[in-house]
């Protein structure tokens, strides 16, 4: 796609800028149906010493033709063993909309296998993982239905939405997507030893300030949340202060953790 690096051996991992020689690194995950082209803007804004790693799942962009995978449980799995290359340096998880649930689930993967955590999680655009409706069924949505709900979200490309033969192909990969947010099998446990910072919107349809604020029940740490105007495109519309906060505060909990380490 336009715009990317050329390809990782790890076809994992897309990379929208040169790697980074510096110690700080940022792994996002994107929202349902979402590839490496959604942090196209991280690449422009995040500080050149911050390696931006995009994760990108099967059944999208060079992963078109791999089959998606559909349940949380075998996704954070596979993840564990495609991203342990990427946990030499202190890291953070950004994950927007669906993929924050992602981030999180695969934070307390790194936990449960005493693997390296994240110095930091940040969550964007997505109700806490208790606060998640699980019930809400857009993954068996009619085509016309799936259509009509992504419309209102405003993160797909209309021209996906409105040209049949491109929806046809993105379609198995963002009902997939639903299907490990809305079936994810989440659990009470102990809050992460990390820092979580939220950003939400006030207008945006998929959450609520309540819901937002649930994430602080997740973390033993600190907790932020920022609220910007407008609906769900605040993600490309504020993006300079987003990465701005990303960075700022990625710096200040990987020196954390590197005192800690001391």
């Amino acid at each position: 796609m336009e715009g990317l690096m050329p390809a990782s051996t790890n076809p994992w991992i897309a990379r929208l800028r040169p790697a980074s020689t510096g110690q700080l690194r940022l792994i996002c995950f994107a929202h349902a149906g979402g590839g490496a082209a959604t942090f196209r803007g991280f690449a422009q804004d995040l500080p050149d010493d911050i390696d931006l790693c995009v994760v990108r799942l099967p059944g999208r962009e060079s992963r078109l033709r791999e089959p998606p995978v559909r349940k949380m449980g075998e996704l954070v799995g596979l993840l564990g063993e495609a991203l342990d290359e990427l946990l030499d340096v202190p890291y953070g998880l950004f994950g927007y909309c669906s993929g924050a649930l992602t981030a999180f689930e695969f934070a307390r993967y790194q936990r449960e296998r005493d693997g390296r955590p994240p110095a930091a999680l940040f969550a964007c655009a997505c109700p806490s993982p208790a606060m998640v409706l699980r019930d809400s069924g857009a993954h068996s949505l009619g085509k016309p239905e799936l259509i009509e709900h992504l419309t209102a979200l405003g993160i797909i490309p209309d021209t996906i939405l409105n040209t049949p033969g491109l929806f046809d192909m993105f379609e198995p990969s963002v009902r997939a997507d639903y299907e490990v947010y809305e079936t994810d099998d989440y659990q009470e446990a102990p809050p992460l030893d990390l820092p979580i910072s939220v950003f939400g919107a006030t207008g945006d349809p998929s959450t609520t300030v309540p819901t937002l604020l649930g994430w602080r029940e997740e973390t033993a740490r600190d907790f932020s949340l920022r609220l910007y105007p407008g609906d769900h495109g605040f993600f490309d519309k504020d993006r300079q202060s987003l990465t701005a906060a990303v960075s700022g505060e990625l710096r200040t909990a990987a020196a954390a953790v590197r005192g800690d380490a001391r």
